[in-house]
């Protein structure tokens, strides 16, 4: 009503809205500098107006909403762009380890170890009745012997510490989804009572962000502020409820994880964050232990064939330069037989491919013998408890314990798996390296030691040599590393970008909130001026009765 009560409640509303605005400008200033923190901004509305004597008169004005200053664009463009970094961070650190370990460029790598051991197989040929260039191969042997072993033994470190960090990541995972799941209830709670919980939003955001660090995440909100969450399609928060991703060991491979959300694995499904970087990282260190692995059996291999082929200076033939390659096999978890694997021998060295093997069993009494490199079968046959499994140089026993094994029942077979952790030189006595063809060629022989000096140029492995075998590995290695750290500094240039395009939105400006804060404070005092002005003029009015 246009009454001078009318203007007083005008200028009430006024004096309210102002100091609401106030406050929230407030807000924004003491938040600043708060990690996360959206600016706000209040939005005030006429409100209704009345008729009186046929004319319309304004009522004043009324706070609408405190609403955020937010793009969700740009949100989910920052979150998809802040997991892809961290997966390259976290790939580069594991592809940095790597190359830490198979350093070739201090002269202390199995390269330069490969030389020196096959240097001094030459040097024995061309004194072979030598007692110290005998010694020197021993020497370098143990050397290159020690080199395999130690980068066996740092491969494994980091495997184990690669699948520590998956643990830790995988609770941290479940932790931060309880927490959004909290905040869910809180928010739709405050907003469905018709209050804006912009601050609780903010925080989520903040777990949302922090999440997407560690995995690639989807994200969908519901009409009442509630949003779901999915890991690899499968959902992880549904609106206060919640999942657990858990982490299980392959059942035929130890050195695997599995990570297992609602029933199913989803590995695969997984593309961004630091919980792919590790995946990958695995993948790495898994490649570089089978090939490193591949190649010192290989060596190992040839070398005991060539050496075991002539004769030492005591006349001693047959002897094996490197300790023999032992056998292992595992049996997978989800075997429901009993029987296991209770020895593996290699029978003939020279028939060994080098390829593992999974014997498969069609039901107790009938298996197939499948070479996993080639996913050939190489034999089959009838069943019997303790009866030798023979194929491509190997013979293994397999023996029932509590019954027989069952269909479906598998056992991997490698003559590889632990080759470079276990390698040692067998010999002990300079006299016993054969470096004679035959025992009427001693002492002055080398025929035999140069053929051990010649394997360094076989094409032995596939169609390489040892130095080109290994070589790939370091060169693959190199290129991934690089790769990694091209495609990190160019997520980390694109994400500053992002984030800095959400700050020029979202973020506070300390000169904008003070200068609003100067134009609220003349609104303020203006209502306060109406105010006292309406004040006079009743009392005015009271003063002429």
């Amino acid at each position: 009503m246009s009454t001078l009560n009318g203007i007083f409640d005008i200028a009430k509303t006024a004096l309210q809205a102002n100091q609401k605005a106030i406050n929230v400008t407030s807000h924004n200033i003491a938040n600043a500098n708060t990690a996360g923190y959206t600016r706000q901004r209040i939005v005030l509305e006429t409100m209704n107006p009345v008729n009186f004597g046929g004319q319309f008169f304004g009522t004043g004005v009324d706070v609408a909403s405190v609403e955020r200053v937010y793009d969700s664009f740009q949100t989910i463009q920052l979150r998809d762009s802040q997991s892809a970094l961290s997966r390259f961070e976290t790939r580069g650190q594991h592809l940095a380890g790597l190359e830490s370990i198979l350093n070739d460029f201090d002269g202390s790598g199995l390269s330069t170890r490969l030389d020196a051991f096959f240097n001094s197989a030459a040097d024995v040929a061309a004194n072979p009745s030598a007692y110290g260039e005998r010694a020197a191969m021993l020497s370098n042997a143990r050397v290159l012997s020690d080199t395999f072993n130690h980068a066996a033994t740092n491969l494994d470190r980091n495997l184990a510490s690669v699948n520590s960090q998956i643990e830790h990541k995988v609770a941290d995972i479940n932790g931060l989804a309880e927490r959004i799941a909290g905040y869910n209830a809180q928010i739709s709670a405050v907003e469905l009572s018709g209050t804006s919980a912009n601050d609780l939003r903010d925080k989520r955001d903040i777990l949302l962000e922090e999440l997407s660090g560690i995995v690639d995440i989807n994200v969908t909100e519901n009409d009442i502020g509630q949003v779901d969450v999915y890991v690899g399609g499968s959902f992880i928060v549904a609106a206060n409820k919640t999942a657990t991703l858990s982490v299980r060991q392959d059942p035929r491979d130890p050195e695997a994880w599995s990570l297992v959300l609602n029933g199913g694995t989803i590995n695969n499904r997984i593309t961004g964050g630091s919980l792919k970087g590790d995946l990958e990282g695995i993948a790495y260190y898994k490649d570089a232990k089978e090939r490193i692995n591949l190649l010192s059996a290989s060596i190992v291999k040839e070398v005991n064939l060539q050496h075991a082929q002539g004769y030492g200076l005591d006349g001693s033939t047959g002897a094996d330069f490197f300790s023999p390659l032992s056998v292992y096999a595992n049996a997978s978890s989800l075997n429901t037989g009993g029987a296991a694997i209770t020895s593996g021998v290699v029978t003939d060295l020279s028939s060994l491919t080098l390829d593992d093997y999974e014997i498969r069993f069609s039901g107790p009494g009938a298996y197939n013998v499948v070479n996993l490199n080639t996913d050939s079968v190489v034999s089959n046959g009838a069943y019997t408890s303790g009866a030798a499994i023979t194929f491509d140089g190997l013979s293994v026993i397999v023996t029932d314990s509590s019954r027989a094994p069952q269909a479906g029942d598998r056992f991997v077979v490698s003559a590889t798996k632990n080759a470079a952790a276990e390698m040692e030189v067998a010999l002990s006595d300079p006299r016993k390296i054969a470096a004679s063809a035959t025992p009427t060629g001693l002492p002055g022989d080398n025929t035999n030691a140069l053929a051990i000096a010649d394997l360094r140029d076989g094409s032995l492995i596939g169609n390489t040599t040892f130095g080109q075998f290994y070589n790939s590995i370091v060169t693959d290695l190199g290129t991934a590393a690089n790769d990694a750290r091209i495609n990190y500094e160019a997520q980390s240039n694109f994400t500053q970008e992002l984030r800095a395009a959400k700050e020029t939105v979202s973020g506070v400006s300390i000169e904008e909130e003070a200068i609003n804060l100067v134009k609220l404070q003349r609104a303020y005092e203006a209502a306060a001026k109406v105010m006292s002005t309406v004040d006079q003029m009743m009392d005015t009015i009271l003063r002429l009765r």
